[in-house]
């Protein structure tokens, strides 16, 4: 989260213990739909620690360089973080759910060696692969049913 590798760089110096405790207080915050108060408190770090000179490349982990990428994340989500709301209405609070139908998605569809670079046709892979995934006869039935098929029979209509 955001606010765990902020709450390392908003203090400079090695305090661990102190690390920790401003993480949990902005995770709380957070959590409690506060993000608000979690942006102004960054704000004050990122100030206290100053801005580097103009051109100057930050490191990945310098401080600075950590608590703007935060402070950046929280603002531009803000809207998105009512988590209070989220809970009451029963909804998910976190990406995880998305994230593993993704991964799902790409070992049952996609896989490593599966590539189409026609948009257009997905929902037509995703039928496939739902037929031959399904096992219960329906890629049987759909080659022997459609136009064309010579194992088709002919409707006695």
């Amino acid at each position: 989260m955001a606010a765990g590798s902020a709450g390392q760089a908003g203090l400079a110096q090695r305090d661990e213990r102190r690390h920790e405790e401003l993480y949990d207080r902005w995770l709380a915050l957070c959590w409690r739909s506060r993000v608000g108060e979690v942006i102004e408190e960054m704000a004050g770090w990122a100030e206290r620690l100053g801005r580097p000179p103009p051109g100057e490349e930050l490191a990945e982990d310098d401080p600075r360089r950590v608590l703007g990428s935060a402070l950046t994340y929280l603002r531009n989500n803000q809207g998105r973080m009512d988590y209070v709301s989220y809970r009451q209405q029963g909804l998910p609070v976190t990406s995880s759910l998305v994230e593993s139908l993704v991964g799902e998605f790409n070992a049952r569809v996609k896989a490593k060696n599966k590539h189409w670079d026609r948009p257009e046709g997905g929902e037509a892979i995703l039928q496939l692969r739902a037929a031959v995934l399904s096992e219960d006869g329906r890629l049987a039935r759909f080659f022997a049913q459609r136009p064309g098929s010579p194992y088709r029979r002919p409707s006695t209509n």
